[in-house]
């Protein structure tokens, strides 16, 4: 049976070594994936994609650029609000996101495969840390 020593996720790569796997992940690395899984490739419709993606993005910082400059902060505290509720939300439920993880220190791998156009495909690691039980969701490329 073949080896792997590491595999691509939505913001990079996770790569295996003999005590650990580690997470090589960054926004640059998901914009290269990005780039690279949709503009480049020879199909119309991904490319449209890419174009959305950008956009969105321009949009978004269009509108906080707006709200900051027109003094509505009252809406931009509550869009952050609410990011940062969800945010601790899930620190509450043990996940977690270091960039190594000790391969003794894994209890479980769950994966689930992820509804093709509605959500990703993903591996949710458990281990400990100190005494703790923590998670770790590692999303894959798109379907």
């Amino acid at each position: 049976m073949p080896s792997i020593e590491s595999f691509p996720t939505k913001r990079g790569t996770a790569r295996f070594t003999e005590d650990a796997v580690h997470f090589d992940e960054s926004v640059v690395g998901y914009i290269r994936l990005l780039y690279r899984k949709y503009w480049q490739s020879n199909t119309w419709w991904r490319k449209g994609i890419f174009v959305g993606y950008a956009l969105g993005l321009l949009v978004g910082l269009g509108w906080a650029i707006n709200a900051v400059w027109s003094g509505d902060v009252l809406l931009l505290a509550v869009v952050i609000g609410l990011l940062a509720v969800l945010w601790l939300a899930n620190y509450a439920r043990g996940f977690r996101s270091p960039d190594r993880i000790r391969l003794n220190a894994i209890e479980e791998v769950a994966a689930t495969r992820g509804e093709k156009g509605l959500t990703r495909p993903r591996l949710v690691i458990t281990y400990t840390d100190d005494e703790s039980t923590h998670k770790r969701r590692v999303n894959l490329p798109s379907l």
